[in-house]
Parts: C-alpha cells; sequence; structure tokens
C-alpha cells in the first residue's frame, strides 16, 4: 500500500467518525455521504475484481467482516425521535468510535504487515493458491463498503421503527424521484 492509499483510507475513516460521534441530526445527506465517499473509493480498486477459488474467498471474508462490524455498528449507536420535532437523533459515543478504530487499525495492520512484517509468508501463500495481489485490496474495500452500508441500512431501519423523520428533500436525486 502506498503512503497516498495509508492517507486516503484514513482521511475517509476521520471522515467518517467526525460525522457521526456525538449527538447528531442527521439528513439523508449526511446519513448517504459516507457510503457515497466508500462507493467512490471502491471504484477505484474495484474496476478489475481478482477471480479464483480462494480469491474469491478472501474477497467473501472481507465482506463477512464488514457486514459483523457494519452490525456490531448499529448495536453501538443509539437511534431514536427527537420528540420536539419527531426528526432523527443520532448518539454515538467512544465505544462506538473504539469500534471503527480496530477495524481500521485491522485495515492498516495487515496492510503494513503485509510490507513489513509478513511479506514472505504473504507471498507464499499467495503464489501457492495462485491468489492475486489486489485480492486483498479488494476484500478490504468491500469490507469498509459492507461495514458502512449495513450501518447506513440500520440507522434508517431504526429510524423508521422509532416514527423518526429523515429529510431526503435535500437530495436532487430524491426530488427527481418524487415528481
Amino acid at each position: 500500500m502506498s503512503l497516498s492509499d495509508y492517507l486516503l483510507y484514513t482521511g475517509v475513516f476521520i471522515a467518517i467518525l467526525a460525522t457521526q460521534l456525538g449527538t447528531r441530526r442527521p439528513d439523508a445527506r449526511r446519513l448517504l455521504l459516507p457510503v457515497a465517499i466508500v462507493a467512490g473509493v471502491g471504484f477505484k480498486y474495484l474496476k478489475d475484481i481478482p477471480s479464483g477459488n480462494t480469491a474469491h474467498l478472501i474477497e467473501v471474508s472481507g465482506l463477512v467482516l464488514g457486514l459483523l462490524f457494519g452490525l456490531a455498528s448499529i448495536a453501538l449507536i443509539e437511534v431514536r425521535r427527537d420528540p420536539a420535532d419527531s426528526r432523527l437523533v443520532t448518539v454515538a459515543g467512544w465505544p462506538y468510535a473504539a469500534l471503527w478504530t480496530a477495524a481500521m487499525a485491522l485495515r492498516m495492520g495487515f496492510a503494513y504487515g503485509s510490507t513489513h512484517w509478513f511479506t514472505h509468508a504473504l507471498g507464499s501463500f499467495s503464489m501457492q493458491h495462485h491468489v492475486p495481489a489486489a485480492t486483498y485490496g479488494t476484500a478490504f474495500v468491500l469490507m469498509v463498503l459492507a461495514m458502512i452500508t449495513v450501518r447506513t441500512v440500520g440507522v434508517l431501519i431504526r429510524a423508521r421503527l422509532a416514527g423518526a423523520t429523515i429529510d431526503f428533500g435535500a437530495l436532487g436525486i430524491a426530488r427527481r424521484l418524487a415528481r
């Protein structure tokens, strides 16, 4: 992973936490922005998904990890309706930040370790099982995309169950679809 990749992932991580920690009254744009950011980053890495049985197992593992981290993040964020105006309110504290930090440390630790600590072992495994190098990056992009998507969908579902309203009018596509 290059320095620009480390900076990109760190920037996405900071942006996600900065927009979600504390007590927030998110509208649709704020809820969907992290998904859009990661989808944009994913577009760079998911153009050619590596193939092969082991490669696909690694990619599915990244997806499953993302689903699990996403479900855990839903459990760590409070979603409620503001009684004054019925708008959505989310509250995320240090356990939520710790979970996202653990997920980030897992990805960064693997990326760093693959080029500094266990390069030979990973190279041998990849050669023996015909795993293209791009597989690992693809798995991590799928992990982040799944984690953020599951968290966002979970917040939307819990908001609806709580009777909270979410303003979709700020999204241009929502206005066009509503016509």
